[in-house]
């Protein structure tokens, strides 16, 4: 006994399980009772009973696996999760945290917003440096690295499963540009309101009948009194798409997606963006020389300096056109450049000048023009609308016209203006039904000269001939999902990142935005529908368990025996690692509670912060806004309650 050896904590965890391994009750009396189902016959009876309550627990097994599916499926690409306010907050910060750690070279701040985020995973320092310095300071383009870098494949791939981490960061790249995507989805769908006609019901008048005994049939219109607005508030139509929509394949807009020629243009657009933001005028190292002196006569010459920088502007234009200055110089006076005049010089012009008379100066004479006079100007007579210009015409004109018309007074042209003399249409009659004479009509259609320049009009051209228009569709028929990924398909040339995420045209934000876009507002029934549909969701949701269970170790009673205070390590570790696997898996079951219960708010989809923040105080949607009871803690009854709820 004394040379018995305890287990390891590894071959400890391995014999770890949650339920005792005994078949339940109701298999064991099943097969009692067929072996003796010749001794007691009501056994056969009862025997199909608890066959059909087996096969009746498959069907419920299955019919909770059809609706989490459904679920699963409802709630968008399979790596969407929503983000609550505090988690936007954070995104909307890590712009600035980046610049501040890029020049302290510590990701002190940037490992913070990624624990915020609720992203647990230990990214080396090499790593997030090597992101951050190749994001240029764009959080979308840093994430998109960060990504790359930890899972070895772009967010643009899409993967078999996401853990939460991965999908966390996936989310961040939808809510960075998720505003932008929206405003460039406006652009692109934009269509000019056509003026509304408002028709003006003319007021009833009191009228009175031309009769005998008219003053007393006169109807007398009184108008209801009512102290609301009489104008209705009809519904809204949405515009037109100014936008054709264009179908693509599957494989098409996978390529699109995959394609990463948007993050060079990202990264060019932030490079203009820093030079927009911080303009620096003088170097770091020379401070302007007002700061670096004080003795009065520097500052005087540097005030010098500064005027002398200043450019002369003319104040006055001048009031001709044809006047030229000779500029000889320039003045300050006021402190201010003003320019010195050596010559004014008139240019020969279309005016006649008016004479003023002569002035002496100087001992000599010179002429003073007072103005000029203009031209008369030369008005162009322009016809009426009721002008008849054609009846002006020589005759010889007129008579070619004429002479050029067919028989059939049609002019020689394929659209036949003329209007027909003689009849080649006969309408039917009781004695004979509608007949066409087709002898004359083939006589003067000129169909076969029409055919015959236009071919040879066309082998003379040089010109290629014409690619075909992309084939249109009308957008009402099709689906959200198929409307919003012609539309990111359209975006996949802009900087933006949602275009280039998988199945990013399942997004339920996006597709509400695409919905209003293209049918309006939801009509009452719908929307009555659509809420009756949220509320069936959420009773399939209240019938799911989504808490974990806590794993125990059945210690044996040779072990129990030999077991004393040595020990005691051994159990601490084993208690430590048991409670650590309990509480992470209970986590990650209320996080994908959270994000199943956001699928029956897709028809809210632009919630505002009041909403966010009631929301996830209920549904948890970081790790760290769960808190979960000690399962092995030998209270029964815990004094604090959990900051969650449930459901």
């Amino acid at each position: 006994m004394a040379n018995y050896k305890m287990p390891t904590v590894q071959q400890f965890l391995k014999k770890k399980k949650i339920y005792d391994h005994k078949e339940p009750v109701w298999v064991y009396l099943e097969r009692e009772m067929r072996n003796n189902i010749d001794k007691k016959p009501y056994n056969e009876k009862v025997s199909k009973w608890l066959k059909f309550l087996r096969d009746l627990k498959y069907y419920y097994y299955c019919e909770e696996k059809r609706k989490l599916m459904r679920l699963n499926r409802e709630v968008g690409p399979p790596w969407y999760y929503e983000l609550s306010s505090s988690q936007r907050e954070v995104l909307y910060a890590l712009k600035s945290n980046i610049h501040q750690d890029l020049l302290e070279d510590l990701p002190i701040r940037t490992r913070k917003s990624l624990s915020d985020l609720g992203i647990t995973l230990k990214i080396p320092k090499p790593v997030l440096m090597k992101a951050m310095t190749n994001s240029i300071q764009d959080p979308g383009v840093f994430i998109w690295n960060l990504y790359t870098a930890y899972y070895k494949h772009p967010p643009s791939e899409l993967r078999a499963e996401y853990d939460m981490n991965a999908m966390i960061l996936m989310s961040c790249l939808v809510f960075i540009d998720l505003a932008e995507c929206i405003e460039m989805l406006e652009k692109l769908t934009y269509a000019s309101k056509p003026p509304s006609t408002v028709s003006e019901k003319k007021p009833r008048k009191n009228t009175q009948p031309n009769v005998r005994y008219g003053e007393y049939l006169q109807k007398c219109y009184i108008p209801c009194y009512s102290n609301h607005s009489k104008n209705r508030q009809t519904k809204k139509k949405p515009l037109p798409l100014g936008y054709k929509v264009r179908l693509r394949s599957d494989e098409s807009y996978e390529r699109l997606c995959k394609n990463l020629d948007f993050l060079e243009k990202r990264k060019e657009r932030n490079k203009k963006e820093k030079q927009a933001e911080r303009i620096c005028k003088y170097k770091f190292w020379e401070p302007p020389s007002t700061l670096r002196n004080t003795d009065p006569k520097m500052v005087a010459y540097v005030n010098k300096l500064k005027m002398l920088k200043k450019k002369a502007k003319p104040k006055f234009k001048s009031p001709y056109k044809n006047v030229q200055y000779n500029v000889g110089g320039v003045a300050f006076i006021g402190g201010k450049p003003r320019y010195l005049l050596n010559n004014v010089a008139l240019l020969p012009t279309g005016y006649i000048p008016i004479n003023d008379g002569i002035a002496c100066f100087n001992g000599e004479y010179v002429t003073n023009i007072h103005g000029y006079w203009k031209f008369p100007k030369e008005v162009k007579e322009i016809c009426d609308a009721h002008c008849e210009c054609a009846s002006k015409w020589e005759d010889v004109v007129m008579t070619y016209l004429q002479e050029s018309k067919c028989k059939c007074g049609h002019l020689y042209d394929f659209y036949h203006e003329g209007k027909a003399i003689e009849k080649y249409f006969y309408q039917a009659t009781r004695h004979r039904k509608h007949w066409i004479d087709s002898a004359k009509v083939y006589q003067m259609d000129p169909m076969e000269d029409f055919i015959r320049e236009t071919v040879k009009e066309a082998l003379m051209s040089a010109e290629p001939t014409p690619e075909p228009s992309t084939p249109t569709i009308s957008p009402s028929g099709l689906k959200e999902k198929e409307l919003l990924a012609a539309f990111l398909a359209e975006l996949s040339d802009t900087p933006l990142l949602i275009p280039h995420l998988p199945k990013a045209n399942l997004l339920n934000n996006l597709q509400e935005w695409v919905r209003k876009r293209v049918k309006g507002d939801l009509t009452p029934a719908h929307h009555k529908k659509k809420l009756l549909q949220s509320q069936r969701r959420w009773l399939d949701l209240k019938h799911m368990d989504f808490r974990a269970r806590a794993y125990r170790i059945s210690f044996t009673l040779k072990q129990l025996k030999h077991m004393n205070w040595s020990h005691r390590y051994v159990v601490q570790k084993l208690f430590e690692i048991l409670l650590n696997d309990f509480v992470t898996r209970n986590r990650l079951m209320q996080l994908n509670q959270t994000r199943l219960w956001w699928s029956t708010m897709k028809y809210d989809a632009y919630a505002s912060k009041a909403f966010l923040d009631i929301y996830f105080t209920y549904m948890p949607g970081r790790m760290k806004d769960t808190f979960l009871i000690n399962p092995y803690s030998s209270e029964r009854t815990p004094t604090h309650g959990a900051k969650t709820c449930p459901l």
